[in-house]
C-alpha cells in the first residue's frame, strides 16, 4: 500500500525535473507531502481587483526612488539617457511580469515563487527558497526598509541617528499588529497608504515640474551618444533601476486569496508594472527639472535638494515626510505579500508547522510575529546589510530557476492548461528574463567577488538543513 501512495505522490510532486530522489528518502517524504496537500483547508478569496493592482505598486515603491536617481544619474548625466534607463527598466519588469503572470494563473496557490519552483524542480529547491525569503527578503527586507524610514524621521526632527534602530523596531512591531488584525485590516491599511503615496510623490514632481527650467541640454553640452557612454557605469546604474521597480510582481504571492485570480493577476501585474513606470518617470522629469542630471550624480537624497531649493528647510522636511510615506507604504505591502511564502512553507511542512496557522480574518500571525522578532533583531544590529549582499547572488539563481519553470511546464504539458493566461511568445520571455539573472549575477560576482563565496556557503548550508529537515520530519511522523 506504501507503495502504491508513493507512486501516486512522485507523480502529483516530483523530487527533481528527472524525477530522480539524490537522497534517497523520497518515499517517506513524498507520502507526507501527499497527506499534507490533501488536507489543507484552502485560503478564502477575500481580496479583489483594485487591491492586487495596488499591491504590487506599494511593494514597488518604497525608499529606492529617492535614493536611486543620485546613483543612476552617474551611469546616465543626461536627462534624456535618464529617462531611457528608467523605460528599459519597466520594460525589464514587465516582461518578467508577463511570466510571472502565466505561472500564478498555473498554480494559484499562496506562496507565489515558492510553488513554481516546488512543481518544478522538488522540495529541495523550494525548502532553500522558501527558508532564503523569509530570512533575508521578509525579515531582512523589513528591517532594510524600517531602518530607512528610522533614518528619515531622526533627520526631520535632527535628532540623533542612533534612534533610527528604535524607531525602525517601532514600525515593524505596529505594522506587524495591523496585519495580526486580518487581511482585510492589512489590505485596507496599505491601500490607503499606496494612494497616498503615489499622491505625494506625484505631489512633489508636480512641484518640480511647475517651478523648474525645462530639462533640455545646451546645444554646446549635447547629450553623449552610444559610443561615447561607458556601459560598466550604465550597467551599474541600472542596477538602482531594476531593484527600484522589483516588488511589481509580488502580488503572485497572494493567488490563493485574490478572486477570479486568473483574470486579475495578470491585470494586476500588467498594471502595477505601468502604474508604477509612470510614476518613476513622471517622478524624475520633476527632479530634473531642478536639478540637472549631471549635478545629481553622488546625491543621496535629491528629491530634498529639489524642494530646499524651491521652499527652502520646509520644502526639505516636507520631502523627508513623503519619503517616510513611502517606507511606510512598502513596509506595510511587503509583510502583507511576503508573509505568504513563509505560510505557505509550514503548510508543506518545510518549516515549522505552527506557522501555518491562521486567524479568523486570515492572518498568519505565528509567521508575522516570528519574522516580526527577527526584523527587529536585526534592526537593532544594522551589520546586517553586508549579509543582505549574499542573498542578492543567490536570488538572481533563484528567479532565474524561477523564469525557466515556464520553460519547463510548456514542454512537459502535451496540452496548453485551460483557464491559464498564457504569456506572448513565452518561451522566448523566459529565456530573456533568465539571461537578466545571469547578467545581475555576473556584475555582482565581478563586483564583489568575497559575497560569492559566502554564497555558494550559504547554498551548502541550506542544502545540509533540507537533509537534516527532512530526517527530523521523517523521525517526528513515525508511529
Amino acid at each position: 500500500m506504501r507503495f502504491g501512495i508513493n507512486r501516486i505522490a512522485r507523480r502529483s510532486r516530483p523530487t527533481s525535473i528527472t524525477g530522480v530522489d539524490p537522497y534517497g528518502m523520497a518515499g517517506r517524504m513524498n507520502e507526507y507531502a501527499l497527506n499534507t496537500k490533501s488536507s489543507r483547508t484552502p485560503l478564502r478569496r477575500i481580496l479583489g481587483a483594485p487591491t492586487a493592482l495596488l499591491l504590487g505598486t506599494g511593494v514597488a515603491i518604497g525608499s529606492g526612488i529617492f535614493r536611486a536617481p543620485g546613483v543612476v544619474a552617474q551611469g546616465m548625466p543626461t536627462w534624456q539617457w535618464m529617462l531611457i534607463g528608467w523605460v528599459l527598466g519597466a520594460v525589464i519588469v514587465l516582461i518578467q511580469g508577463l511570466v510571472s503572470a502565466e505561472l500564478a494563473t498555473r498554480y494559484p496557490e499562496a506562496g507565489g515563487e515558492y510553488v513554481y519552483l516546488r512543481e518544478a524542480y522538488g522540495d529541495c529547491v523550494a525548502f532553500f527558497f522558501g527558508w532564503a525569503y523569509t530570512i533575508f527578503v521578509i525579515g531582512g527586507g523589513a528591517a532594510t526598509i524600517s531602518l530607512a524610514f528610522g533614518d528619515f524621521a531622526c533627520e526631520l526632527v535632527s535628532t540623533n541617528a542612533k534612534w533610527s534602530g528604535p524607531i525602525a523596531a517601532g514600525l515593524i512591531i505596529a505594522v506587524t499588529i495591523v496585519n495580526a488584525l486580518g487581511l482585510r485590516a492589512g489590505a485596507g491599511a496599505q491601500n490607503a497608504l499606496s494612494i497616498l503615496k503615489i499622491l505625494a510623490i506625484l505631489g512633489v514632481a508636480a512641484i518640480g515640474i511647475a517651478y523648474g527650467a525645462p530639462t533640455n541640454d545646451a546645444p554646446e553640452n549635447p547629450a553623449p551618444t552610444v559610443a561615447h557612454i561607458d556601459f560598466g557605469l550604465f550597467l551599474a546604474a541600472a542596477l538602482p533601476v531594476l531593484w527600484s521597480y522589483s516588488g511589481t510582481t509580488d502580488v503572485v504571492k497572494m493567488a490563493e486569496e485574490i478572486k477570479d485570480a486568473r483574470r486579475t493577476l495578470p491585470r494586476a501585474i500588467i498594471g502595477s508594472t505601468l502604474l508604477v513606470a509612470v510614476v518613476y518617470m513622471t517622478f524624475n522629469i520633476g527632479l530634473m527639472r531642478v536639478v540637472d542630471p549631471a549635478d545629481m550624480a553622488g546625491i543621496v537624497f535629491i528629491p530634498g535638494v529639489v524642494l530646499d531649493q524651491i521652499f527652502g528647510e520646509a520644502g526639505r522636511r516636507a520631502a523627508l515626510i513623503v519619503a517616510m510615506l513611502a517606507c511606510l507604504g512598502s513596509l506595510s505591502s511587503t509583510v502583507l505579500a511576503t508573509i505568504r511564502v513563509t505560510y505557505a512553507l509550514a503548510r508543506d511542512g518545510l518549516t515549522f508547522r505552527f506557522m501555518a496557522h491562521v486567524s479568523k480574518g486570515q492572518a498568519p500571525v505565528p509567521a508575522l510575529l516570528v519574522v516580526a522578532c527577527f526584523s527587529v533583531v536585526l534592526v537593532l544590529n544594522r551589520d546586517f546589510e553586508g549579509v543582505l549582499r549574499i542573498y542578492f547572488l543567490a536570488s538572481t539563481v533563484l528567479f532565474g530557476l524561477t523564469y525557466a519553470t515556464l520553460i519547463i511546464f510548456r514542454l512537459r504539458d502535451r496540452e496548453f492548461p485551460t483557464n491559464v493566461f498564457r504569456c506572448p511568445f513565452g518561451m522566448g520571455l523566459a529565456a530573456i528574463s533568465i539571461l537578466i539573472q545571469a547578467a545581475l549575477a555576473i556584475n555582482i560576482v565581478y563586483e564583489s567577488p568575497g559575497d560569492s563565496i559566502k554564497t555558494i556557503g550559504l547554498l551548502a548550508a541550506l542544502a545540509i538543513a533540507y537533509l537534516a529537515w527532512k530526517r527530523f520530519m521523517m523521525q517526528s511522523d513515525s508511529p
